[in-house]
């Protein structure tokens, strides 16, 4: 169990990825052992832990009755309870039990959660507000270094790796984020698109959270670039174009993606200034020099929002419609999930990983219907404390 643990610190902490292989091995050992959960030395914790580490396991028998429910749980087991709330976050289709697991254990950590003494208090909290499996990774790094400072059986050299690491990685953001910026001036598109919202620091702290590790900085900086075009793209869409120039916009763009793709399905390499041609359009050049001279006639953007259509087709209040939109995000949350796990995709699972962070930073910049990119402040916060937080303990 000590080794399980130690994973799921290292893990939360944000520096496993020096250790993937040595994680996937043993992880992989632990999996094997076919190990019997009835047995009494296994609680509710550790329990929980594993089926979170290794998700394919059915290890929940000991808490199932014959019926399919949930059995007793001891209800002031509080770190047993966190710890199946946390792991039941990773539910599929079908797995009404751990539909059942969540309510329960946040019902119930909520009831507890004034009596209950730090840092389990303090880690409660921020699970009901912000469960572990829809966090960013980097924010809930952050947040579980501060966590861990105040364990009293906390190891002492890998807090302080754990901290190092996040502040060497800090940096390299920090550096990345400059260039960026740098570029983001240079294009000076705000001066002349004033109805496109400012958001180059929020798009690159939405490629960070698809991507914090130091090995895709590449990926980063051109995540970032690709976010922040697309968001000028959103706005004229939303805000300021004629039907007709939106169309025009729209075919230009598509025919350039498409001659990208024959070159690519052809084997064809192009001469530069041909490649060069077709790239200004399909990398922005192209289309944001067309969103400059668009006309300022355009739909509302009330006539184009979702939430109303929904509405207006079905019926239904706002709040009937923001409960389906909540079930459908859940429905998404585990369709997600779904392909994560599965053995058999032909797809990288790295290629899910990223997808799962991008759809964990959607979910907390717009947490309580609010829309964390068009006003950032509330991110901003949770960052910037968190960042503050850690740095001030960082020697």
């Amino acid at each position: 169990m000590d080794i399980m643990k130690l994973i799921d610190t290292v893990e939360r902490l944000g520096v496993s990825y020096h250790f993937n292989n040595e994680i996937e091995e043993k992880i992989q050992q632990f999996f094997n052992l076919n190990t019997n959960y009835e047995d009494e030395d296994y609680d509710l914790y550790t329990v929980a832990l594993h089926f979170r580490l290794f998700r394919q396991h059915d290890v929940f028998g000991k808490w199932i009755n014959g019926k399919g429910e949930l059995k007793e749980i001891p209800k002031g087991d509080a770190k047993g309870l966190l710890s199946l709330y946390e792991a039941s976050y990773l539910r599929r289709h079908g797995e009404t039990i751990l539909d059942d697991a969540i309510d329960f254990t946040a019902a119930n950590l909520k009831s507890m959660l004034s009596n209950l003494g730090s840092p389990l208090k303090k880690q409660v909290a921020h699970a009901l507000f912000q469960s572990l499996h829809l966090g960013g990774p980097r924010i809930e790094s952050c947040h579980f270094i501060s966590i861990y400072e105040e364990e009293e059986q906390k190891n002492e050299t890998l807090l302080r790796f754990a901290k190092l690491d996040y502040n060497l990685v800090q940096i390299l953001h920090k550096e990345e984020l400059s260039e960026v910026a740098r570029w983001w001036k240079e294009l000076d598109l705000i001066s002349k698109l004033p109805y496109a919202r400012d958001r180059m620091v929020e798009c690159y702290f939405w490629a960070v959270a698809v991507y914090y590790e130091p090995q895709y900085s590449r990926a980063r900086i051109m995540l970032a670039k690709a976010i922040a075009i697309t968001s000028v793209l959103d706005d004229t869409y939303d805000s300021i174009g004629l039907i007709e120039e939106l169309d025009i916009l729209t075919k230009e763009l598509a025919n350039s993606y498409n001659v990208e793709a024959k070159w690519f399905i052809q084997g064809y390499m192009p001469p530069f200034e041909e490649y060069l041609s077709n790239a200004f359009i399909s990398c922005a050049g192209g289309y944001l020099t067309i969103a400059m001279f668009l006309g300022v006639e355009s739909v509302t953007k009330e006539d184009l929002e979702w939430l109303q259509c929904y509405m207006k087709e079905k019926g239904v209040t706002k709040e009937e419609a923001m409960n389906k939109f909540s079930e459908i995000a859940t429905n998404a949350w585990k369709d997600t999930t779904e392909e994560c796990l599965n053995p058999s995709s032909p797809y990288s699972r790295e290629i899910f990983f990223r997808i799962l962070n991008f759809d964990r930073i959607v979910d907390v910049s717009y947490k309580d219907n609010q829309d964390g990119y068009t006003q950032p402040e509330k991110v901003r916060v949770i960052v910037e404390l968190e960042s503050h937080k850690l740095i001030d303990h960082i020697i």
